[in-house]
């Protein structure tokens, strides 16, 4: 443990802190309090009948904080998770988990905002890269791109399918001059040779490397 970290002492019993005073229990309890879990975490909120219903504010003993809405005990519409590794989600839930429309804004400073399903980037939605400035738009499918534009810093786009994150099969680049560029992407997989060996159970690390294939050109109309 880091020496500017402190030692979390985990509470040894439940606690339910209202305005009537301090219960061992929230069965049957309706109102608002605070109540501490032995497992280190923290809710500060709405109940009803004994459960997390309504808004309020989970804080998990690693740090990060969510804060909205609660449907019998579990995250639900609208809410949002501060990470204490830095970034955070704004968007809808359901059933504990993303769901709906919803912004991602990751550790490095990438934002990905679009619609999501069971905690996954699916449907129409645009990721934003925040060292290159270049983005993602378009279709999304178990959480990779499947179809849609990449736009690059200059305003050059490709826009076709997507496998692995990078482009693939038929597509078109539209230069920034407005030349248009049609062909494909071929996609080999490759095992990275400077990856430690895989162990027992392990997939090895592999790498996607993309060639492309000029079909035709179309210049720019002057």
């Amino acid at each position: 443990m880091a020496d500017d970290e402190e030692e979390v002492v985990l509470p040894e019993n439940y606690t339910l802190t209202t305005d009537a005073g301090e219960k061992k229990s929230s069965i049957g309890f309706t109102g608002k309090g605070t109540a501490k879990y032995t497992n280190g975490d923290e809710y500060e909120g709405n109940f009803e009948k004994g459960v997390r219903q309504g808004p309020g504010i989970y804080r998990y003993i690693g740090g990060d904080v969510f804060e909205g809405t609660f449907e019998n005990n579990i995250k639900s519409g609208l809410g949002r998770v501060t990470y204490k590794k830095g970034g955070f989600f704004h968007g809808h839930f359901k059933d504990g988990q993303r769901e709906g429309e919803g912004t991602f804004q990751y550790p490095n400073g990438d934002i990905y905002s679009g619609m999501w399903e069971a905690n996954r980037r699916h449907g129409m939605g645009t990721y934003v890269f925040n060292k290159t400035k270049y983005f993602y738009r378009g279709e999304w499918r178990e959480g990779k791109m499947v179809r849609g534009e990449w736009r690059l810093t200059d305003g050059t786009t490709f826009h076709g399918d997507f496998q692995n994150q990078k482009p693939c099969g038929e597509g078109a680049w539209h230069m920034k001059g407005g030349t248009i560029v049609k062909g494909s992407y071929a996609q080999e997989i490759l095992p990275v040779d400077k990856a430690p060996p895989a162990k027992e159970g392990e997939e090895v690390a592999t790498m996607t490397k993309t060639n492309w294939r000029t079909t035709s050109m179309e210049a720019a109309e002057e």
